[in-house]
């Protein structure tokens, strides 16, 4: 690293905790020039934690700072109070965040980001209402990867999803009483993702062994680019996924949250609100997320979908790329 770049992979890595009211925290990590007028969130997926360890050259070109946030009720976040919908409670610990960190609220624009489940607390914050979430009137714009679907407006989702999602956050999930397919669930893939070797090797049998040889070549060279050996990479994931799963509240409430009330109907968006440009990203092999990527499009007015090759964790690989797309449609707006 240069000595005048603001971009640290170390310091990326580190986690912040953030103290919230009623004995709560949040954890997050953030890595770019502090006193950036642009700044990205992203929210990571199931099994997920914030770390910002590189970012995108694209970002680095705008001088953005990059800021991951750890999903409630996982790692380090403390789990949400139940009394309050979940789009309230996020909008609420996302603005203490900004606060914190822009206390004079000298930023002049933001951009929302998400993987996979991180798809649904990205758009909770894009369609929310500027009263519940003021730092939305900053929005430029949005990159949704692998996205999932309010549930409660896509009518026939579920003819859409693969048996591990079925399982997951199917109609099942809402049905049974006491969560007791989650339960199961934990129970199967906890046992699995509680030491190192077991959340290496699960990752190795879902994710990557499932890779065809022209991705398996995009990801070694992506390796390469950033430095990273295959096996590191893998460690690092897993590492990732046992931090994570300090606390399992947030993954058991995964199916409630994507059946609730978001705060708001993608087609309903006033012009003000829906003007914002949206990417989603889809791959065209991916099993785990992805599949609401028609019924996005369909409903959100200013949006644009990407297809890649690859799996679930491909658009990994493409990341200048799609941060190049999204500002150059912002630019253009």
């Amino acid at each position: 690293m240069a000595a005048n770049d603001p971009y640290d992979s170390t310091f990326g890595e580190e986690e912040h905790i953030l103290p919230l009211p009623n004995n709560r925290q949040l954890a997050y990590a953030h890595n770019g020039p502090a006193t950036s007028r642009t700044v990205i969130i992203f929210f990571p997926g199931l099994f997920g934690v914030g770390r910002v360890p590189r970012v995108s050259e694209a970002c680095r070109d705008l001088q953005a700072h990059f800021i991951a946030p750890t999903l409630p009720g996982m790692g380090k976040t403390s789990t949400r109070d139940k009394s309050v919908p979940y789009h309230v409670s996020l909008a609420r610990d996302i603005s203490a965040l900004l606060s914190h960190l822009y206390p004079t609220d000298a930023f002049d624009t933001l951009y929302l980001s998400g993987g996979s489940y991180g798809t649904v607390p990205t758009q909770m914050l894009y369609g929310a209402s500027y009263e519940l979430f003021p730092a939305g009137r900053k929005i430029a714009g949005c990159l949704l990867i692998a996205g999932f679907s309010p549930l409660k407006y896509h009518e026939g989702y579920a003819k859409t999803l693969s048996w591990q999602n079925w399982f997951s956050f199917g109609p099942p999930t809402q049905l049974l009483p006491f969560h007791l397919l989650q339960w199961l669930f934990r129970m199967v893939v906890g046992s699995h993702m509680n030491t190192q070797d077991g959340a290496e090797a699960f990752l190795q049998q879902h994710i990557f062994s499932k890779m065809d040889d022209a991705e398996r070549s995009k990801f070694e060279q992506w390796l390469g680019i950033n430095g990273l050996s295959e096996d590191s990479f893998i460690a690092k994931m897993a590492s990732d996924t046992i931090r994570c799963n300090q606390n399992w509240d947030g993954f058991m409430e995964v199916s409630d949250v994507m059946h609730s009330d978001w705060g708001f109907e993608p087609k309903a968006l006033d012009d003000e609100h829906a003007s914002k440009p949206m990417l989603v990203v889809g791959s065209s092999d991916d099993q785990l997320g992805g599949a609401s990527n028609d019924w996005l499009v369909g409903n959100y007015r200013s949006v644009r979908l990407k297809l890649l090759p690859g799996g679930h964790i491909s658009a990994l690989f493409y990341m200048d790329e799609l941060w190049e797309d999204l500002f150059g449609v912002v630019m253009r707006t």
